[in-house]
């Protein structure tokens, strides 16, 4: 299962540079989890504990607003999430449901933050590819904000 998970892990920006002993090092570290269609594999506002990499199938992302749940993306086979509370634990920012089959490759915080500090290069490539990630994330949701915005503004007191 190892050589699965290094195959996969490869293609995945973040972890991309890592050399093959870390990858390897890594790889051992994740535990295989499968989600049926519908499940919701983590809860908004729940207390998660580890990191998720979808090695196969697809989930979604979604948000509470007001009383509905929007989406907000989809996440595929090489995709992650549970980023965030690596870094800055709290409560999960999003609901994540799987939509068929999801073979998930998991990894406890702790397990992750030891793995960072007994290989500091590796866990340098790691932090810095994450925070690459993120801040793509980020400048792609203020793109949408602003977006949304403008085309919901009201145009009305504009002069003509």
């Amino acid at each position: 299962m190892i050589a699965v998970y290094v195959e996969l892990l490869r293609s995945i920006r973040f972890l991309s540079a890592l050399s093959d002993e870390d990858l390897s090092a890594f790889a051992a570290l994740l535990k295989a989890k499968e989600h049926k269609a519908g499940e919701r594999i983590l809860e908004e506002g729940s207390a998660p504990d580890s990191f998720s990499i979808v090695c196969d199938g697809v989930v979604h992302v979604r948000r509470r607003a007001n009383s509905r749940e929007m989406l907000m993306g989809r996440i595929g086979a090489g995709g992650f999430f549970g980023e965030i509370n690596l870094f800055d634990p709290g409560v999960a920012t999003a609901t994540i449901v799987a939509m068929k089959t999801v073979q998930l490759a998991v990894i406890s915080y702790a397990d992750f933050r030891q793995f960072m500090e007994e290989r500091p290069r590796a866990g340098y490539q790691i932090a810095s590819g994450l925070m690459r990630e993120l801040a793509q994330r980020l400048r792609a949701t203020n793109n949408r904000l602003v977006n949304a915005v403008f085309w919901s503004s009201d145009k009305s007191d504009e002069p003509a």
